[in-house]
């Protein structure tokens, strides 16, 4: 930080002293030589400890102090021992400005190798993962009994698993709840058949009817659905009326068959579709339609 703040002080005392004698541009000539080049229609700019930038006929130059005529060196200012500081001190700044963006540059490439090594690790264990869930199945086709299971919807929210597998509770259309493991496939299926199978029985609860019951003074409307008992709307005083067991419902529910498999040691299944898209290998393939 020193070295740097001696640096600035010297460049600033170098512009203020060349400020003094740019004042009078006739007294600086306007063609020099310097290492037997010449250099005409010379514009006196920038001057350092060091050196002096001059604009000429054909372009820019920077020419080192040392090398002028002992009279401009005098105008200029040149001291060989704060001309060789602030060359050190230069040189010094350039080759840590060059350190820095070799060590960022480096980071860079560090970071990226990290994050190519941590994606290729979690694609190689996508892929066995996928693997190992794939000879589970091709296991349980060729080895387990395969059930058809009549499905009426989704018992339960449906729950990602860390696999990229979902699981959820399934209502059988004999009343019992099961454990399931399925597929995006399998996901949209069972969505779909829990919408069927809930349309239907709004349907069948939605057919009610209407009373009419003649009570003086007046007549009060008695409502009447699938429930079996009929209200009385705003109170009627107190009257109810009783439309007794509950109808039978006019059409089926809706079952949504499913092949599956009983997972081993667990109560779940795994639910691999709802039709046979026969044989490779000797393996059954079911596909979700």
């Amino acid at each position: 930080m020193n070295t740097f703040r001696l640096a600035t002080a010297l460049l600033v005392l170098a512009v203020v002293s060349f400020a003094s004698f740019a004042e009078d541009t006739n007294t600086l000539p306007t063609m020099i030589t310097v290492d037997g080049i010449i250099y005409s229609n010379v514009t006196w700019h920038t001057v350092t400890p060091a050196t002096v930038t001059i604009y000429h006929q054909v372009g820019v130059a920077s020419i080192p102090l040392e090398k002028l005529p002992p009279e401009l060196q005098q105008r200029f200012g040149y001291d060989p021992q704060k001309a060789a500081t602030y060359q050190a001190e230069d040189l010094a700044a350039a080759q840590q400005r060059v350190a820095d963006t070799q060590a960022r540059e480096r980071l860079r490439q560090q970071r990226e190798a990290e994050a190519a090594e941590a994606e290729r690790r979690q694609q190689q264990a996508q892929e066995e993962q996928a693997r190992q869930q794939l000879a589970a199945i091709q296991r349980a086709n060729a080895n387990a009994d395969v059930e058809v299971i009549p499905v009426l919807g989704l018992a339960g929210p449906i729950n990602l698993l860390d696999s990229g597998a979902y699981v959820a509770q399934v209502a059988l259309s004999n009343q019992t709840t099961i454990c399931a493991h399925f597929d995006e496939g399998g996901k949209r299926y069972l969505e779909d058949a829990s919408r069927k199978y809930a349309d239907w029985k709004t349907q069948q609860e939605s057919g009610g009817q209407q009373l009419q019951v003649p009570l003086q003074p007046g007549t009060i409307l008695l409502y009447g659905g699938r429930n079996g008992v009929v209200r009385v709307p705003g109170g009627g005083f107190g009257l109810t009326y009783s439309m007794g067991a509950q109808p039978t419902p006019t059409t089926s529910p809706p079952v949504a068959t499913v092949y599956a498999v009983r997972e081993e040691n667990s109560s779940c299944y795994l639910l691999k579709g709802n039709r046979e898209a026969g044989q490779t290998g000797g393996v059954t393939l079911y596909v979700w339609q």
